[in-house]
């Protein structure tokens, strides 16, 4: 029994040792950042430093202890807090900002949450990373990692984050603007239903290297990643209703469509061919994204 239970709890003790490290980078990291970012007096220049010297703290973390997926929960973590950044120095205290905030808070809360539940531990990066620590020198894979892995997917972030910036400095609450929350709210639970099956489905079918296509995923190939790049878009809705004079400065969304349309989908449609015996079938009967009708075989009974 012992011997038994010694590997999982030596297991735990990595599990927990890397969410101690994890945590004290991003706290390190916020509070440094928080310090620019009180200094600067226009609102979108000190949220891009605040965020840029994030990920800056944050990729010396990920070279210290050789595992770049500590910046994997940055996405979630960081826009809340640039939200709650800019009410607290701005005092932007109007009802688009407590909605935002608490709409933007939900969807970081289940997203981390489903980073949290598949947590390895510290040290067991993402496949996607370690492909590339494999096929690279050192300094050209930090190079890489600094670049590609850390700056690109915050700037992206940062760009989505422009039309939340920009509607919590607003008094007035749009009545249109629902239709956002709606899609927002609408893309969290796609999200969650994609996530839980997902999960469900490789626990029923350990080490098969089956493809999922139970649920949501019966319908679309990446209903996770529909349901990010909805979220995105219903946040681009809310500002739009609400500025329509001026919603081209909402625009900065299209550039995390861009990042799962032209990176996140390819690679992890190249990495699924190749591990899956069955995707080749799967994909040529599922959409990418969007169900198409005809296209989706009948579900068997």
């Amino acid at each position: 029994m012992n011997r038994q239970e010694k590997p999982q709890e030596a297991g735990m003790d990595i599990r927990k040792k890397g969410l101690l490290i994890d945590a004290a980078i991003y706290a390190a990291a916020f509070v440094i950042s928080s310090a620019f970012f009180m200094r600067i007096s226009h609102p979108l220049v000190a949220t891009a430093v605040f965020t840029a010297v994030c990920t800056v703290l944050i990729f010396i973390g990920s070279v210290v202890f050789a595992d770049v997926s500590v910046y994997d929960p940055y996405w979630s973590v960081a826009p809340p807090v640039m939200l709650l950044l800019n009410m607290i120095r701005y005092r932007l205290w109007n009802v688009n900002a407590w909605v935002l905030l608490a709409v933007v808070c939900i969807w970081a809360v289940r997203l981390t949450a489903n980073w949290y539940a598949a947590y390895p531990g510290l040290g067991h990066e993402d496949w996607r990373y370690a492909k590339y620590r494999k096929k690279y020198p050192p300094f050209e894979f930090h190079l890489i990692s600094f670049v590609g892995l850390h700056f690109v997917p915050t700037v992206a972030v940062y760009a989505g984050m422009i039309s939340a910036l920009l509607a919590v400095r607003e008094e007035r609450f749009a009545p249109l603007s629902a239709a956002g929350i709606a899609v927002m709210l609408a893309a969290v639970y796609l999200e969650y239903v994609s996530d839980r099956d997902i999960h469900r489905f490789l626990r029923d079918h350990p080490g098969e290297r089956k493809t999922c296509n139970i649920s949501v995923w019966h319908y679309s190939r990446h209903p996770n990643y529909l349901g990010e790049m909805s979220f995105w878009t219903g946040m681009f809705i809310y500002f739009a209703t609400l500025r329509p004079d001026s919603w081209y400065l909402g625009l900065g969304f299209l550039s995390i469509i861009a990042l799962f349309l032209f990176v996140s989908i390819p690679m992890m449609e190249k990495h699924n061919m190749e591990r899956r015996a069955d995707y080749g079938e799967y994909r040529a009967s599922t959409p990418m994204l969007i169900p198409i009708p005809g296209r989706v075989r009948p579900e068997k009974e």
